[in-house]
């Protein structure tokens, strides 16, 4: 009788630690530490229903200012600025399941709204394929598929927004979309086996899809070592089509992740990536969070971008509180390699970059870059503070190589960003990115400054580089008004 006594009385005990260390959000929904994620990947929360939409009013405005490299005291400043303002959004319907197989479509548009001068080009958020601010329809998905308990297989046309380096990018009108065969297998526990054969992409302005090679933005300038001219027209790549077979292994844990994916593109590249990360809960009020990712990238086959050899390096910390603050801090690093593409330039052109200080505007793969980043996220819906909203502060320091002995050199810069989104629909338990139905309001604003402390003259008489202007500042705002059916 003791012996069941005190067995009840532990019971009791455990029971009332469970209650009290599980958060919940202000709807009844358990509450979880924020998830260390890319600045734009999407971050499900909502199960894929027969008919998806979004109407979407999104408009952009960056005004970049640059320094004369002309030597004296007084550099006059000049001024570029571009713009876009549009409405748009997908609507997307998937046939109920028949012996568990279905078939999906969606189609994306993005219309103007406001201004838009073609002079303003270079933000993406129209078609500028043509020179001018065009608004754009297409049939982004289009897909046969099987599931099961522990099979999914797809072909053609559709998002893939879980894959990494293959990914979503969803900041403009449309996502980037992959065509080709996707199987992912969840037969052992905890485990996500994902294989894929990608012929084509498409950007997320374009009604296009275009080869994987040619979906890089391959520039001769950049390639280093023997390749074939005739692939290049105008400084592009031209060459025949290329495909993406992708191999990805991602075991999640209750508080661990660990995933390795390759991706291997016919006679251009190959890429390795690794990420790991793991919580641990401190306290009822607190939960830490490290993480880390390398890459790995190397040419192969008929080598169309002549010789790739450069990899990333990133760790990345976060404190998490139960009331709703969130503060992190990462440090990046890219290989500065002359012999390589691009002085050693991450390739990152498939979706959402996957670098820890991937920020609103700097992505960190350019060669050479060490960045560090500091930020704090606050759910002021759950602080009490103001209902249903969420801001983020972000501060990025990018030391880029700017000695005279650097033939890749590049400015120093630094982006300081804001972040506030509001939801119609939720309290808390939401971030910047999490996707979620409802109306939803996004400001974003960020800074850049550029350091320009190094001899331009001395720079173009050694390498042979003609430019007559550098990169002083600039402020890039972004609205988006969601809603999400």
């Amino acid at each position: 009788m003791l012996t069941k006594a005190l067995l009840t009385l532990v019971l009791i005990q455990t029971m009332a630690i469970a209650d009290e260390t599980t958060l919940k959000n202000s709807d009844g929904s358990e509450y979880k530490a924020p998830r260390l994620a890319g600045d734009s990947l999407a971050i499900k929360t909502i199960k894929e229903s027969k008919i998806k939409g979004l109407i979407r009013y999104s408009g952009q405005y960056r005004d970049t200012n640059y320094h004369s490299t002309q030597s004296g005291d007084v550099q006059p400043t000049l001024s570029n600025q571009q713009q876009y303002s549009a409405i748009g959004g997908y609507l997307g319907y998937e046939t109920p399941d028949v012996y568990n197989m279905a078939i999906g479509a969606t189609f994306y548009t993005a219309q103007k709204l406001g201004s838009n001068p073609d002079d303003r080009l270079g933000l993406g958020g129209l078609d500028e394929s043509d020179g001018t601010a065009s608004p754009y329809t297409v049939l982004g998905e289009l897909y046969a598929k099987y599931t099961d308990k522990t099979n999914d297989v797809r072909i053609g046309r559709r998002e893939m927004p879980n894959y990494r380096f293959v990914s979503l990018s969803n900041i403009r009108f449309s996502p980037i979309t992959h065509e080709g065969v996707t199987y992912e297998n969840s037969l052992f526990k905890d485990l996500n086996i994902n294989l894929a054969y990608l012929t084509r992409q498409k950007a997320r302005n374009s009604t296009k899809f275009e080869g994987m090679a040619r979906s890089a933005r391959l520039s001769e300038s950049s390639v280093r070592g023997k390749y074939n001219a005739s692939n290049y027209e105008n400084g592009s790549y031209i060459g025949s089509r290329k495909s993406m077979t992708m191999l990805g292994l991602a075991l999640n844990k209750e508080n661990y992740t660990l995933e390795a994916w390759d991706y291997y593109v016919d006679d251009f590249v190959n890429t390795l990536y690794l990420y790991g990360d793991y919580s641990y809960t401190l306290n009822k009020d607190i939960v830490l969070t490290a993480a880390f990712q390398y890459a790995s990238q190397k040419n192969i086959g008929d080598n169309i971008a002549g010789n790739i050899d450069t990899y990333l390096l990133g760790i990345k910390g976060q404190v998490a509180f139960k009331n709703g603050i969130t503060i992190f801090s990462a440090y990046n690093q890219v290989a500065y390699n002359e012999n390589s593409y691009g002085g050693g330039t991450l390739f990152v052109r498939w979706g959402t970059p996957q670098m820890f200080n991937s920020y609103q505007v700097q992505d960190s793969e350019l060669a050479g870059t060490k960045s560090t980043g500091i930020g704090a996220q606050f759910e002021l819906g759950r602080l009490g503070l103001i209902s249903n909203s969420v801001i983020r502060f972000r501060y990025g320091y990018y030391d880029m190589p700017d000695s005279i002995n650097d033939a890749d050199a590049a400015q120093d810069r630094t982006e300081a960003t804001f972040d506030l989104r509001y939801s119609f629909e939720k309290n808390d338990g939401f971030g910047i990115f999490t996707e979620m139905k409802g109306l939803s309001v996004q400001f974003r604003i960020s800074y850049n400054d550029y350091k320009t402390d190094y001899d331009y003259e001395a720079y173009k008489l050694r390498y042979g580089y003609e430019f007559e202007t550098v990169t002083k500042d600039f402020v890039d705002t972004r609205l988006y008004v969601d809603y999400m059916f």
